[in-house]
């Protein structure tokens, strides 16, 4: 019975250990039509932008005088091979999805336009590596 114990709380940490995610979380769940609905263009201030999603990781500005703020959110699995020892020494590493949005405001901090974006991420390390 207690090895049983064991071996379950050993796969419970491994998988359990094996998640991680970093940046705003506020973006998480995202998409095109949530934000559509959040951001409008030529009405939504900086400050409204601000207290939807916090502050942003980076900001910008054009010649113009133009501002673009960017968001990111990342949340990552770490492949099997890392828990296979000496395998993960020649392949390891992590993938998951990565969320960014972008906030284009004109001079007068309004939103003038907006984008949303998903992709993969695959992180590879040792040996051999994509």
């Amino acid at each position: 019975m207690t090895w049983r114990i064991c071996i379950v709380a050993a796969l419970s940490a491994a998988f359990l250990g094996g998640c991680a995610s970093s940046g705003n979380e506020r973006i998480a769940d995202a998409s095109q039509q949530s934000v559509s609905g959040q951001l409008v263009k030529g009405r939504t201030t900086q400050v409204q932008v601000r207290e939807l999603y916090g502050d942003p990781i980076k900001s910008s500005f054009t010649d113009s005088g133009n501002e673009s703020w960017e968001y990111e959110f990342s949340r990552l699995r770490s492949k099997p091979t890392n828990f296979v020892p000496y395998v993960n020494l020649i392949y390891s590493g992590a993938e998951g999805d990565k969320k960014s949005l972008v906030i284009f405001f004109d001079r007068h901090k309004v939103v003038q336009q907006y984008t949303i974006s998903s992709s993969k991420v695959d992180v590879s390390q040792g040996l051999i590596t994509r």
